[in-house]
């Protein structure tokens, strides 16, 4: 029985062998596994850090860019008020044009040979002024209120100061654009 004894010891011995050897092999196999999850979670982590912080970069780059188009909106909305305010202000200076002032403005404007003999209309305060410089136009009855209208062989020239003021608007806001803000 002894040998018996000696054959099962040796067979438990090889089982206990064999158990270690197949515990050693599944624990390094866990091992290699947790690491690979390890592994695999540093690098999802690093791709959604990167992911994050381009998503950030992206969110700063449009809030900067929106702030500064508000910011550039607002300045050309203030420019614009500005030279509305002095446009403006350059009727007012045309409608209170001094007598002689006025009479040189219609000579400038009406001087062509190819007018004379046609109606303007003025307002009423330079009409004695326009009477005394014998222009060489008819001056009607009708008030307006800056500026003039010429009536001449069915055309009608209309000089009223805001009327010039805003056929001209686009080269004056280029040129008191250049001389406010330049």
């Amino acid at each position: 029985m002894a040998g018996l004894e000696n054959i099962l010891n040796k067979i438990i011995k090889d089982a206990e062998e064999k158990a270690k050897l197949i515990i050693k092999e599944a624990e390094e196999k866990e091992n290699n596994i947790i690491e690979n999850r390890k592994e695999d979670g540093r690098f999802l982590a690093n791709k959604i850090d990167r992911i994050a912080e381009r998503e950030r970069e992206d969110i700063f780059k449009r809030s900067k860019s929106s702030e500064e188009l508000k910011a550039r909106d607002k300045i050309l909305s203030e420019k614009n008020r500005i030279i509305d305010e002095v446009l403006e202000k350059v009727v007012e200076e045309l409608e209170n044009l001094t007598e002689d002032d006025f009479v040189r403005f219609l000579k400038n404007n009406l001087g062509d040979e190819k007018l004379k003999g046609g109606t303007i209309d003025i307002p009423k305060k330079y009409r004695n002024a326009v009477e005394k410089a014998d222009l060489g136009f008819k001056i009607s009855d009708k008030d307006i209120e800056s500026g003039f209208v010429l009536n001449k062989d069915n055309l009608l020239y209309n000089g009223d100061f805001r009327s010039l003021v805003r056929s001209e608007r686009e080269d004056l806001e280029k040129y008191l654009a250049e001389e406010l803000f330049s």
